[in-house]
């Protein structure tokens, strides 16, 4: 029984297992390294190790409230997903491109790799000229700094990207992307969001051949969203 269990670990430990398991809940994924920003550096993370070390009991403990556990050593990933399906969330059309677009970097980046599980440095301006480049653009809006770091400070808070410096009022941020991106976004829906990018493109250039142009710009809560559907709590 899990109460069992949990009683014979240290009392240091029983409080610890209480702090890791609101942190995964609260954003979805646990990764094993992490940009410590007092030390400038890469580090390992230590809530990976402790649920590492008590994977079992951690897994029997989530299990109670329909939540499965996974943990890729391969990446350094622990990630989460509910077996009735809730607790999911929509991206906003701006967030799932930037999502959508990170991905690409990261696949491109690990192939030239020989890191697996490594993550990814990138700013703002490197993003922007990324999409620029793939002909990735939001529909009505021209692509900036600020518009992006809006996403990339939701995307950090969901433990997917680790910010290294600069600020997001401004629009230059520079950041990780980490390798729990592959659970935000698998391949699957990789395709489906590409299809959907091509749609918006070529319906954009057939509006503006036709001269109407794009006169609806979409806010943040407009129910037209491209989403992930994924399970990042």
């Amino acid at each position: 029984m899990f109460e069992e269990e949990f009683k014979k670990i240290p009392v240091g430990d029983q409080r610890e297992f209480a702090h890791v398991i609101n942190n995964l809940l609260l954003k979805g994924y646990v990764v094993r390294d992490v940009f410590d920003s007092k030390e400038k550096m890469m580090r390992t993370n230590s809530d990976y190790r402790f649920v590492e070390r008590y994977f079992p009991l951690v897994e029997s403990y989530l299990k109670f409230s329909g939540w499965t556990i996974n943990k890729d050593v391969l990446l350094g990933v622990v990630s989460l997903s509910n077996d009735y399906e809730d607790n999911r969330i929509r991206l906003d059309r701006e967030t799932s491109l930037i999502l959508f677009t990170l991905r690409l970097i990261f696949e491109t980046e690990k192939n030239e790799s020989s890191q697996t599980g490594e993550a990814i440095y990138m700013t703002t301006p490197g993003l922007i000229k990324f999409m620029l480049d793939h002909g990735i653009s939001m529909p009505g809006k021209k692509l900036s700094g600020r518009q992006i770091a809006r996403s990339i400070r939701y995307l950090v808070n969901h433990n997917i990207l680790n910010k290294v410096s600069g600020s997001y009022d401004e629009g230059s941020v520079s950041f990780y992307i980490l390798p729990s991106i592959v659970y935000a976004l698998d391949n699957e829906k990789i395709v489906a969001m590409s299809n959907a990018i091509d749609k918006l493109n070529n319906d954009s250039t057939d509006e503006e051949k036709s001269g109407n142009g794009l006169e609806h710009i979409e806010d943040e809560n407009d129910t037209k969203e491209v989403t992930t559907d994924e399970d990042l709590n």
